[in-house]
């Protein structure tokens, strides 16, 4: 069953949803299935602008820790995978609108930040960066995309201070371009997609390709010696008790 799906709107928009319950968590499937989604994506003259949303009340709640241990092989796959599908999420050459349509935490609010636009839906739900708090290092790419779209300030508050806001708060630290109201919503993020791939596609792709080149550039630089180094953080006792406890919460609340 794929976990991302795509359905074509007016204007030449195109919708994919992340739908892997119960959070639309990052795994290794989401993010083939993705890539396969982006590639056809870029590859299709009729898609204009591309809007990325999740099902149920997540848009998406980062890596999945209920997947079982890696070793490291398998791991450096995953890793090498995380990196080229965000990388052409970033670099897509056509508007990309992020539609975060509930909870979107860690990779998720990353994931989110990867596109071009951000629009929320007010509502109770949460976002934020919390992978230090779970003992979870950042891959270069997440770091890359977070430098580009936040401020040294607000980079700092979401990584360094690892809490998870009320969605509310999203604006004031950067992750949102704007909060709407739940009965404007999905009409608004389709007539901004309409609009923004309505411009000249020439046009947009050279201004967005300027603006991301250097943190593309970084991304594309980093050799396995650094992505070793940031996997082995997740493996230290005392990340490996954080992300425990984590588990054993969210079994809590879904028990």
């Amino acid at each position: 069953m794929r976990t991302v799906h795509h359905e074509d709107l007016d204007g030449g928009v195109c919708l994919l949803t992340l739908d892997k319950p119960p959070a639309n968590a990052i795994s290794e499937t989401v993010l083939a299935d993705l890539g396969q989604a982006l590639a056809a994506a870029r590859a299709d003259d009729t898609v204009r602008a591309l809007v990325v949303t999740g099902q149920g009340p997540f848009f998406s709640g980062g890596f999945d820790f209920a997947a079982p241990r890696r070793d490291d092989a398998v791991a450096m796959e995953l890793y090498r995978l995380y990196r080229d599908v965000h990388l052409d999420l970033l670099t897509l050459p056509k508007p990309t609108l992020a539609m975060v349509n509930g909870h979107a935490t860690a990779g998720g609010l990353v994931l989110a930040l990867a596109c071009d636009h951000r629009l929320g839906v007010a509502g109770d739900h949460r976002v934020g960066l919390n992978e230090v708090a779970v003992g979870a290092s950042f891959p270069r790419a997440a770091f890359e995309i977070v430098r580009l779209r936040l401020t040294a300030a607000q980079s700092s508050e979401l990584m360094l201070g690892a809490a998870l806001y009320p969605a509310s708060d999203a604006v004031r630290l950067g992750v949102l371009d704007e909060l709407l109201p739940a009965e404007r919503f999905a009409a608004a993020v389709r007539e901004r997609a309409a609009r923004l791939g309505a411009f000249p596609r020439e046009a947009y792709a050279h201004s967005k390709a300027a603006i991301v080149a250097d943190a593309a550039a970084a991304i594309r630089a980093e050799t396995d010696e650094v992505a070793l180094r940031t996997m082995t953080v997740w493996l230290t006792p005392e990340s490996r008790a954080a992300r425990a406890r984590q588990r054993d919460k969210l079994a809590g609340r879904r028990g």
